[in-house]
């Protein structure tokens, strides 16, 4: 009996210490949070992104749990594991929502903003042409263009050249190079651009660089041939020994044309320079394209020689200085340098060179004006000399998928006129839609004047190329190039945006 007794007591006291034990197990694994810190306190996420968020417990061996809600699941959507101290969000649909962390017993409240938008890809720059030339500035291009926020930075590598204000207006300040640079606010996205400052005062850009001289020298004429445009000069010596001609040179790469020069006296020599690469300098090899007469002798004129425009040289305008000096000292291209006097002509550059045409009779477009163009045509003239001219005072100015007006008068009724456009910038008008506009019928009188809608093709290559007007006999067929007979050709400067 008392054995028995014995044993229920033993047995009593074993459950007690095991309950005891087990109660102390609960204290040990159940510790409540004091803090929770979230990863983020706001995300911009876009539709159908998921991004993750972590929770800091503190203490570390906290047990409690956290939970988690949206404040609109329609717009961002959460999920979270067990313990709720890893969380994923995917955005939904365009919008904002508020997500919020509490802990298990309610004390404990986090949130975190969430915004649901168009996310910038990329970003480009798109030049705003300034009429001031010591400022400009640039439209953000977005991708996609839907983007929902579209704040961008704006930084210059050294503000002390080029200096750029926080709505992107860029403004020259002293002469060097600088980098300007575009960083969206959402993204960090970037484009930038590097720009040139040059001249006393600054302008955006390299220009050349000025220069005066002293003495009686001159270039009289200078002339050129076979050029896509020819200039034909004369002149006295000008003021403070340094012009800019209006006279416009234009050539095309891979061909060669022909120069002329006298001078005013023979103990004076004369060098020519063309900036073939457009950097604004004469100083890079092959640049010193002639030089007429020997130093430090007399040098009898007139002079003449041919000159073969490089394959590579850069498309555009660009610039000649033909410099006449003193035979017994050298040259100097930029300040003030003694006993010479320099002339610049401006030179276009051109891609392809277009054929030659002549022709005969009294034919003529004796004026042609466009009007709805970018910039137009106000063109009149009598017939030129070999029945050809290329007009280069003006440029037409047209947009792709834009259309303008053209308007033609002849001299006489007994002609028509078709008129060519190089759509395609190849150099030749023999592709198809490069006959644009057809002035009078064939074998009959074509009483004018003439007027028609011109649309420039979607697909026109940008940049410049040329259009062509002849006028010719009605009761003849025409002809683009070579000795064409009855009829008159004029070519203009065309500039496609």
């Amino acid at each position: 009996m008392k054995k028995n007794k014995l044993k229920l007591i033993i047995s009593m006291l074993a459950l007690s210490m095991l309950l005891f034990s087990s109660c102390e197990d609960d204290d040990i694994t159940e510790v409540a949070l004091s803090d929770i810190t979230l990863s983020q306190s706001e995300l911009q996420l876009s539709i159908g992104e998921v991004q993750a968020i972590i929770v800091e417990a503190s203490p570390t061996t906290a047990t409690e749990k956290v939970t988690w809600v949206s404040s609109d699941e329609s717009v961002a959507q959460i999920q979270f594991n067990d313990a709720g101290l890893v969380a994923g969000v995917k955005g939904v649909s365009l919008g904002n929502a508020i997500l919020t962390a509490t802990s298990q017993n309610g004390a404990l409240m986090k949130t975190i903003s969430i915004g649901v938008i168009i996310k910038v890809e990329s970003i480009a720059l798109e030049e705003v042409v300034s009429a001031n030339p010591s400022q400009t500035s640039y439209n953000v291009i977005f991708t996609p263009e839907d983007a929902t926020i579209k704040t961008v930075i704006w930084e210059s590598s050294d503000s002390s050249v080029i200096s750029v204000d926080s709505n992107g207006n860029i403004t020259a300040v002293s002469p060097g190079v600088a980098v300007i640079t575009a960083t969206t606010e959402q993204g960090e996205k970037t484009a930038s651009v590097q720009l040139a400052a040059s001249g006393n005062p600054a302008i955006l850009g390299l220009q050349y660089c000025s220069i005066t001289g002293t003495g009686g020298y001159n270039a009289d004429t200078i002339v050129t041939t076979g050029a896509e445009g020819d200039i034909n000069y004369a002149g006295s010596q000008p003021a403070n020994n340094y012009e800019l001609t209006p006279e416009i040179l234009i050539v095309a790469t891979s061909t060669q044309f022909s120069i002329s020069l006298t001078q005013s006296n023979n103990w004076s020599k004369s060098k020519i320079w063309i900036d073939w690469n457009g950097d604004k300098d004469f100083e890079d090899l092959g640049e010193l394209v002639v030089e007429f007469g020997l130093d430090a002798q007399l040098n009898d004129g007139p002079f003449n020689t041919s000159i073969n425009v490089p394959a590579d040289a850069i498309i555009g305008t660009s610039r000649m200085r033909v410099q006449t000096l003193d035979a017994w000292v050298d040259y100097g291209l930029c300040g003030d340098v003694a006993n010479q006097t320099t002339k610049d002509f401006e030179v276009e550059i051109l891609g392809v060179a277009y054929c030659p045409i002549n022709g005969t009779g009294g034919y003529n477009a004796d004026t042609v004006t466009t009007t709805g163009a970018d910039t137009n045509l106000n063109y009149s003239g009598d017939q030129p000399a070999n029945n050809y001219e290329f007009y280069t005072p003006e440029t037409l100015g047209v947009t792709s998928g834009n259309s303008f007006t053209l308007d033609i008068t002849q001299s006489n009724n007994w002609s028509k006129s078709k008129v060519w456009i190089d759509w395609n910038a190849d150099g030749d008008f023999e592709d198809s839609g490069e006959l644009a506009i057809e002035f009078g019928l064939d074998a009959q009188l074509n009483e004018g004047p003439f007027s028609n809608s011109v649309t420039v093709p979607t697909d026109a290559v940008i940049g410049n190329t040329r259009m062509r007007i002849q006028t010719l006999d009605a009761w003849v067929d025409y002809g683009l190039c070579g000795d064409v007979a009855n009829q008159t050709t004029k070519d203009f400067k065309v500039t496609i945006f």
